[in-house]
C-alpha cells in the first residue's frame, strides 16, 4: 500500500485538452472513486496512473517515487478491467498465477498466494475451471483475485461492475467494500454510477470536462456540494433547484419563490432560518435554493421548528416506490420532488402543506452556479 499523489496532471491530444490540471492527494489505504459522465476524463486519468497513457505534463507519485517515465509493469500497481481480460485458454488458477510467474515468484509461494486469495474471495471450487465456464460475477472475482495475489501498492478498477446485472452489481459492490475493509488497500475506482461512488468511496473526485469539480468525502459532497453541477449529479432523485429572490420579512431573511397551489402560482416566503448576515447584501438578488427530496416532508400541526419553511402546493404527480413515495409539485418555476411516507401523501391534483428543512439546504449563485453558504 502507498500514498498516491496526482499533481497538476494534464493531457491533450493536439489542440484538444482532455485533462486540464488534476490535483488529488490520496492517503495510504484510502478508497478513491473517480466519478463523472462519459467523456469527463476519468478513464484517461486512471490509464495515466497505470502508465497505459502518457501524460502531457504534471506528476504521478506512488509513495515517494515519481512514476511518470516508469513502465506499467514496474509501477507496482494492479488493474481490474471492465471486460475482465482473463486468458480464455487458462484455468482460473493459471490466470491468477501467470503474473506471479512472469515476475519470477517461486512455485511454492505462488501456490500459497493463490490459495490465500481464493479462500478470501470464496472461489476455491473454481480454480480448475476456465473463464468460459464461469458466470459474470465469478469472472469478476477471478479478475480481482488475479490483482490481489500480486499485493501491489495501488489497485486500479476501471468500471469493473458495468457488465453485470443489477442484482449481481449490488452483491459485488458489497464484496469489494468488505475486501477493502479487510485489507486496507489503496484503491482508485472509476465509475459513472453514483451509488457505487457513495457506498464504496472514502473520498470522491467528481469530474466534468477534464476538471475535478469537488474532491471530498461522500457525506460532504452530498450535504455541501460545491456547485450546482455536483449537487445535480449526486442523488436519486437529484437535488431540487428552486429559483427565487433573497427578500426580508419581519426582519428575517428568506427566499421569495413562486409556488403553484389551487390552480395558480403565487409568491411564497421561505425563511432561511438561522441568522444569515452575509446575505444582507443579496436582498433583491436572484439565487437558487437547492433542497434534497428527503429534506421536504409533509407538515403536521400548527407549530413547526424555526429551521423549517412551510409551503402549500398542488400535487402534480405521485410515484410510489415501495418504502417511499415521490410527490411532485411546482415551485420556483420548476418541478420539485419530495420523498415522503406513502401514508402521508394525497393523490395527484390535491393540495398539501410541505415542510422544508432549511438547515439542510444549499444556496447557489445562478450566474456562476457556485455555492454561496
Amino acid at each position: 500500500m502507498a500514498r498516491l499523489s496526482i499533481n497538476n496532471v494534464k493531457k491533450n491530444y493536439g489542440q484538444i485538452d482532455i485533462l486540464k490540471g488534476i490535483d488529488i492527494q490520496l492517503e495510504d489505504g484510502e478508497f478513491l472513486v473517480l466519478l463523472g459522465p462519459s467523456g469527463c476524463g476519468k478513464s484517461t486519468l486512471l490509464n495515466i496512473i497505470a502508465g497505459l497513457t502518457d501524460l502531457s505534463s504534471g506528476e504521478i507519485r506512488i509513495g515517494d517515487r515519481l512514476v511518470n517515465d516508469i513502465h506499467p509493469k514496474d509501477r507496482d500497481i494492479a488493474m481490474v478491467f471492465q471486460s475482465y481480460a482473463l486468458y480464455p485458454n487458462m484455468s482460473v488458477a493459471k490466470n491468477m498465477e501467470f503474473g506471479l510467474e512472469m515476475r519470477g515468484v517461486g512455485k511454492t509461494d505462488r501456490a500459497t498466494a493463490i490459495a490465500k486469495v481464493a479462500q478470501l474471495l470464496q472461489i476455491e471450487h473454481l480454480l480448475a475451471r476456465r473463464p468460459a465456464d464461469l458466470s459474470g460475477g465469478q469472472r469478476q472475482r477471478v479478475a480481482i483475485g488475479r490483482a490481489l495475489v500480486r499485493e501491489p501498492k495501488v489497485f486500479l478498477f476501471d468500471e469493473p461492475l458495468s457488465n453485470l446485472d443489477a442484482k449481481l452489481r449490488v452483491e459485488m459492490r458489497t464484496e469489494i467494500k468488505k475486501l477493502h475493509q479487510r485489507l486496507g488497500t489503496t484503491i482508485v475506482y472509476v465509475t459513472h454510477d453514483q451509488i457505487e461512488a457513495m457506498t464504496l468511496a472514502s473520498r470522491i473526485a467528481i469530474m466534468k470536462d477534464g476538471l475535478v469539480q469537488q474532491f471530498a468525502t461522500p457525506a460532504e459532497i452530498y450535504d455541501r456540494p460545491t456547485n450546482m453541477y455536483v449537487a445535480g449529479f449526486i442523488g436519486a432523485p437529484a437535488m431540487n433547484f428552486v429559483r427565487g429572490q433573497i427578500t426580508q420579512e419581519n426582519g428575517a431573511l428568506g427566499i421569495s419563490a413562486l409556488v403553484k397551489a389551487h390552480g395558480a402560482q403565487g409568491p411564497r416566503f421561505l425563511p432561511l432560518g438561522q441568522p444569515q448576515p452575509h446575505f444582507g447584501d443579496w436582498i433583491g438578488r436572484d439565487v437558487v435554493l437547492g433542497v434534497r427530496p428527503e429534506a421536504i416532508s409533509i407538515a403536521g400541526g400548527t407549530e413547526h421548528p424555526p429551521s423549517t419553511a412551510q409551503v402549500e402546493a398542488e400535487i402534480d404527480v405521485i410515484e410510489p416506490t415501495g418504502a417511499d413515495t415521490l410527490a411532485y409539485f411546482t415551485m420556483g418555476g420548476a418541478t420539485t420532488v419530495a420523498r415522503v411516507r406513502p401514508q402521508d401523501v394525497a393523490g395527484a391534483g390535491g393540495t398539501m402543506r410541505f415542510s422544508l428543512d432549511m438547515s439542510r439546504t444549499s444556496l447557489f449563485d445562478p450566474k456562476t452556479e457556485a455555492r454561496l453558504n
